[in-house]
């Protein structure tokens, strides 16, 4: 890099202050004491090498390694972009280093920081609160939580012994020193609680029990819920009693899959189920397929339909929205090239009488968004709820 340190560090400064007015601009940044966090965090030591996207001719998605010793302008001005950047491929198995695209699984990214400093300031952070971040990752989050806070009031819980480890080494860069924990996020770190504050930088299937044991009376628990439709729902619950309650307040917050999550593997259920249908006539039905992209439908739907998958399928006869279960059970709403719409099911279970009778009811309700749900959560359950914890919608599954 041709740049001097100090223009290098310059060049920083401005692409912060130019973040800082975006996401004051967009309503993410509110509050002064988060403000100077922002300005103060440099986002580029947290990103030294990440990934751009690109959807290749074949459908698969390519990643191409972006770093200070590959282009560093570039690099720079992208690690100040409001914009998710991958940082992981495969567990590690490929770096983001010199190379050229190519394909692999995200298993781990920095989110951009627009959605970051939205749920800083949606924790109600008071001085000298000592909060459990779920999911070091890169370690920006972390590193905005210490210069809010202080080190002291800061424990960080990772997966990765990979990514732990360097964004420890990131954050001491800066003089932070917060407690860094390896291991699995959903047992929390009883050690260091009970917390004020609980946040989670990743997105689980339900709120472990563990997290509410180390909650303090008073305890603000924020997190965005995945279920296996890819419905995701962004909860703050308050603790008091024993358990946590609150209302989901949108489906925009998402992030990676918890490390614990299994999906099941789509191809064999699929070739399986297409086989199937080739046998079946199929039934009538009154529903159209935009429902079944709705995420506020969706959202209902995978609560009750637990462990089910979806996909899209298009063929030459046909555009197909495919459910499937571990089970072999599946469902499909096939819209023909003739304009005609027909459900097809097999498997143990009937998925498409149970989507119907979903529907039904979600319509009767008046087709309810995620701010009409709120979730009621115990050692032991995580209860769904419509309007009122009085009436129970159903329960969430890891």
């Amino acid at each position: 890099m041709n740049d001097t340190p100090t223009d290098a560090e310059e060049a920083a400064r401005d692409l912060r202050a130019v973040l800082v007015t975006a996401l004051e601009r967009d309503g993410s940044l509110r509050t002064p004491p988060w403000r100077d966090a922002v300005s103060a965090v440099p986002r580029h030591v947290f990103l030294p090498a990440f990934y751009t996207t690109v959807d290749a001719p074949d459908g698969i998605t390519r990643y191409t390694p972006v770093s200070r010793d590959v282009d560093p302008h570039t690099w720079l001005r992208l690690a100040y972009e409001n914009t998710t950047w991958v940082t992981q491929l495969d567990h590690g198995a490929s770096s983001a280093s010199n190379g050229e695209p190519r394909a692999g699984t995200p298993t781990s990214s920095s989110t951009l920081p627009g959605v970051v400093v939205r749920m800083l300031e949606d924790l109600d952070v008071p001085d000298r609160a000592d909060v459990l971040e779920v999911g070091t990752g890169t370690g920006y989050s972390t590193a905005l939580l210490c210069a809010r806070l202080g080190a002291r009031y800061v424990t960080s819980v990772e997966h990765d012994a990979d990514l732990s480890s360097a964004a420890g080494e990131r954050l001491a860069a800066l003089g932070h020193r917060p407690r860094l924990i390896v291991g699995d996020g959903a047992e929390g770190s009883p050690d260091g609680g009970p917390y004020d504050r609980i946040i989670a930088t990743y997105s689980p299937g339900r709120v472990p029990g563990a997290w509410l044991a180390q909650a303090r009376p008073g305890a603000v628990i924020l997190v965005s819920l995945v279920g296996g439709l890819d419905a995701y729902g962004y909860v703050k619950l308050h603790v008091h009693d024993g358990e946590a309650r609150g209302w989901f307040i949108d489906s925009e917050v998402s992030f990676m899959l918890s490390r614990e999550t299994r999906r099941p593997e789509i191809g064999p259920l699929m070739r399986a189920a297409v086989r199937a249908r080739d046998d079946s006539g199929g039934l009538d039905t009154t529903l159209h397929p935009d429902l079944l992209d709705d995420p506020a439908f969706l959202w209902r739907a995978q609560l009750a339909m637990p462990g089910t998958t979806r996909l899209r399928l298009a063929t030459d006869r046909a555009e197909g929205r495919w459910f499937l279960h571990p089970d072999g059970s599946w469902a499909a709403l096939e819209s023909g090239n003739d304009g005609a719409i027909r459900a097809y099911q097999g498997g143990p279970r009937s998925l498409w009488a149970r989507l119907e009778a979903t529907a039904t009811a979600w319509l009767s309700e008046g087709r309810p968004g995620l701010d009409r749900y709120g979730l009621t959560v115990t050692t032991e359950t995580n209860t769904v709820w419509l309007d009122d914890p009085g009436n129970p919608v159903g329960v969430l599954d890891d």
